[in-house]
């Protein structure tokens, strides 16, 4: 049976989670307190225990005070382990392209998102399949409930693009990623 660790059970890791276990994997994911039934991020047995079973690991934890908390922590077994691995990174690492296009060979590490940019290569480093994400939208997620909820803002740039991935969509191509050689954006 194929099992899945999912560091950081947000938004898009809980779709993915859902939708692998509707197809018979087995699906365990972290989240800072275990609520919902997951694990502590900090029960290291229970975490360890579960890496050395996984056939599949994914992190979505954003790095905090610079550094990337899974690798801080758990870093030395993810180095050992034969499961494949994937990280949920940001489109944010390649910083302000002053308006050019920008794809995944472009350089990262500008501006704000230093952080990001550094766990993203630290990632890299470990032989993870590397997912930069836009903006993500889906059901609770649309302009239309901002509205709803009093939370849009207008913004009015001329020219200005924005990107923006659907959550099942990139659930379909962290599902496809299995299936491509480790490592890479």
């Amino acid at each position: 049976m194929s099992r899945l660790l999912v560091f950081g059970l947000g938004y898009t890791a809980s779709r993915l989670a859902e939708r692998l276990a509707a197809d018979g994997w087995h699906v365990v994911g972290t989240t800072r307190d275990g609520r919902g039934g997951t694990l502590r991020f900090d029960d290291v047995d229970a975490v360890t225990a579960e890496i050395a079973a996984a056939t599949h690991i994914l992190s979505s934890v954003p790095p905090e005070h610079e550094a990337d908390p899974v690798l801080g922590r758990y870093g030395s077994l993810l180095l050992r382990t034969r499961a494949w691995i994937g990280y949920l990174s940001s489109t944010g690492v390649y910083g302000d392209a002053q308006g050019a296009w920008v794809d995944e060979t472009a350089p990262i590490g500008g501006g704000r998102r230093s952080a990001r940019a550094a766990a993203d290569a630290d990632w890299l480093a470990i032989g993870a399949r590397t997912f930069r994400l836009p903006g993500i939208y889906g059901p609770g997620r649309s302009p239309l409930d901002r509205v709803r909820q009093g939370k849009a803002h207008r913004i009015e740039q001329p020219g200005q693009v924005f990107s923006r991935a659907h959550v099942d969509d990139i659930v379909s191509g962290v599902i496809a990623g299995f299936d491509a050689p480790a490592g890479g954006v």
